[in-house]
């Protein structure tokens, strides 16, 4: 496939606005009480888990988003337009959020927000094995890409059941996302730590 005219810097700072735009959005749902009273404040706090869960997948896609696109060898049709698609999902995140919250984590809004993370992990599986793909030549390399495609599978099959999961009790949803976030972010902040 040819190349297009648009550099690995060009994209990712593109990618970065709209991440950076999903975010202020989200916040920006998240309305004041009409009062001082602490009891007002509580009864809000649907709409704080709901941007708080949010605010750290977003946040999780970002940091990953930048250590996937590291090694592509070149911007392609297929990269670019793969990478269009996760930033469309992504971009559905502030409504799937305010409606999440606005309907107190009811099933079907909880249900909806599972289909949008199962969305996101598919696109961002998709990004990932374009870029996989140029490195049809590597055995080393693509050996080294295995655990991440083995995370993204037990990821999408956890928000597939998320989905279900969410009619009988959104709760139980909010604990694979819960779950999922702590799988993306704990092994990450543990390296670290010890390197």
């Amino acid at each position: 496939m040819a190349e297009s005219g648009f550099s690995r810097a060009r994209l990712e700072a593109f990618s970065d606005g709209v991440i950076a735009v999903v975010i202020t959005i989200m916040v920006l749902d998240l309305k004041a009480p009409a009062d001082d009273r602490l009891a007002s404040l509580l009864e809000l706090w649907p709409s704080f888990l709901c941007y708080a869960i949010s605010f750290v997948y977003v946040a999780i896609y970002w940091i990953n988003h930048h250590a996937l696109l590291a090694p592509a060898k070149r911007v392609t049709p297929a990269l670019m337009w793969s990478n269009n698609a996760l930033l469309f999902f992504l971009s559905l995140f502030p409504f799937a959020t305010a409606y999440m919250a606005a309907t107190r984590i009811s099933r079907f809004a909880t249900m909806i927000y599972g289909v949008l993370q199962l969305l996101c992990a598919a696109a961002f599986g998709l990004l990932h094995g374009v870029i996989v793909r140029q490195y049809k030549d590597d055995p080393t390399w693509r050996k080294e890409a295995e655990g991440a495609i083995w995370k993204g599978r037990a990821s999408r099959t956890l928000y597939a059941l998320a989905v279900p999961a969410a009619y009988i009790n959104p709760f139980i949803s909010i604990a694979i996302f819960v779950i999922v976030a702590v799988v993306y972010t704990v092994p990450d902040l543990l390296a670290r730590r010890t390197s």
